[in-house]
């Protein structure tokens, strides 16, 4: 099978870690093709890279160009990831035959882009929910380079991730009023310096720190300190973070987002963008032990990158047999 990838990013982040993990399984396989502009084009070296200009959706020019380098390829599979390749390829549709699966990795108000693939794949029920047509619900899948076990020293809670209003660590900082345990906020992004006065502004500077410019691979040294893990997001794809922490053995307290309904119960789960909710699930739950043994034994067998990508393989055999 000859599978193309599509991703157009200036960064690499979650999408295209997502890219990274699933096109290197399988590529053991089958023939896999990456096609994604220069910037990240480095991330891929398990696969052939061909790299393309990060068009616009309406570039007639960017479009012809693409149009040609899929018709030499001639691929089994081509699939897009995000809304952007999915509507540039809807328009190279429009010449030629294709069979074409998209993902959809968060929650957009406008899904019509996602009706003209062949197989629409949802990375989460609410995600699935939010879409107008049918769809295959595939999860993300915990880092699958993470050791089987870590020591952990049980030194502060934890929070991670970019520092953006979606990830609601404004929330987060303000439900730390009162609290004794210390809280460690690892990300980057542009709500840095606002986060910090926040943290400021409510006399939490003994009781909270960020910490940024940390390395995937640092980042296990701090799960060995972690205690547990707070995922405060106003909205998420994911995330993919929590999976981590469970198959590491770290407890998780969540807002209701991502796959966490599907994972945690209700008691551990906050309603998103409400800092009461948020505020008494911490309260409640940070000041007594909870067992959650059972959670990461599912995760660690459930959301594993062997068996998301069996199910994606699937999705495009059944593709293939009805084309």
């Amino acid at each position: 099978m000859k599978i193309i990838h599509y991703v157009l990013s200036e960064s690499f982040a979650g999408i295209e870690q997502h890219v990274q993990e699933l096109s290197q399984i399988q590529s053991k396989d089958s023939e896999v093709i990456i096609l994604c502009n220069q910037s990240i084009s480095q991330y891929y070296s398990h696969a052939k890279v061909i790299t393309v200009d990060n068009i616009s959706r309406r570039s007639i020019v960017g479009i012809i160009k693409l149009l040609l380098i899929i018709s030499k390829l001639k691929p089994s599979i081509i699939h897009t990831h995000g809304s952007k390749t999915t509507s540039i390829l809807n328009s190279v549709r429009k010449f030629m035959r294709l069979n074409h699966v998209c993902s959809v990795h968060g929650i957009k108000s406008n899904t019509k882009v996602y009706n003209k693939a062949d197989v629409v794949i949802a990375g989460s029920l609410k995600i699935q929910d939010s879409l107008t047509r049918s769809s295959t619900l595939v999860e993300n899948w915990w880092h699958p380079a993470l050791p089987n076990s870590i020591e952990k020293t049980n030194e502060t809670i934890l929070a991670i991730g970019r520092l953006e209003p979606v990830k609601g660590f404004d929330l987060l900082i303000q439900s730390w009023v009162g609290m004794n345990e210390k809280l460690l906020i690892i990300g980057d992004g542009p709500e840095f310096n606002k986060l910090n006065e926040l943290i400021a502004d409510n006399d939490l500077c003994d009781m909270i720190s960020i910490v940024s410019s940390v390395s995937k691979e640092r980042l296990i040294d701090y799960y060995k300190k972690a205690s547990l893990l707070i995922i405060s997001s106003r909205r998420e794809g994911g995330p993919r973070v929590a999976l981590e922490a469970l198959y590491l053995k770290i407890p998780v307290l969540s807002t209701n987002v991502g796959h966490m309904e599907q994972i945690l119960p209700n008691e551990l789960l906050a309603t998103p963008d409400d800092l009461n909710s948020l505020k008494n699930l911490i309260h409640r739950w940070t000041n007594q032990s909870f067992n959650q043994d059972s959670i990461f034994q599912y995760v660690a067998e459930e959301f594993s990158l062997e068996k998301k990508s069996i199910k994606v393989m699937d999705v495009y055999k059944d593709l293939l047999s009805r084309s």
